[in-house]
């Protein structure tokens, strides 16, 4: 990601956070069932990220931690390091 990517990007999480949602309506309980993620709806539906096979030493604990849980640790090992990245982008 160039320099410029990030500075685009934090300015749009920054622009994000200063929204005035004030004005929109509370959703129900029914309507919140119906809600979707972003990727199963519209253009999106399709989009799904280049995976890159990389190889890293980590932490014998950390990995049975993230192995702790069950099946599914990669993608939980992922979703904590892009947590993580989109934290240090604001």
């Amino acid at each position: 990601m160039t320099s410029t990517e990030k500075v685009r990007i934090a300015a749009e999480i920054k622009a994000f956070k200063n929204t005035d949602f004030s004005d929109c309506p509370v959703l129900t309980e029914d309507q919140m069932k119906d809600f979707k993620p972003s990727h199963l709806r519209g253009i999106m539906q399709n989009y799904k990220p280049i995976k890159k096979t990389v190889n890293v030493r980590l932490d014998a604990d950390v990995i049975e931690w993230l192995q702790s849980s069950g099946k599914g640790y990669q993608t939980r090992m992922n979703a904590i390091l892009r947590e993580a990245m989109l934290h240090s982008v604001s």
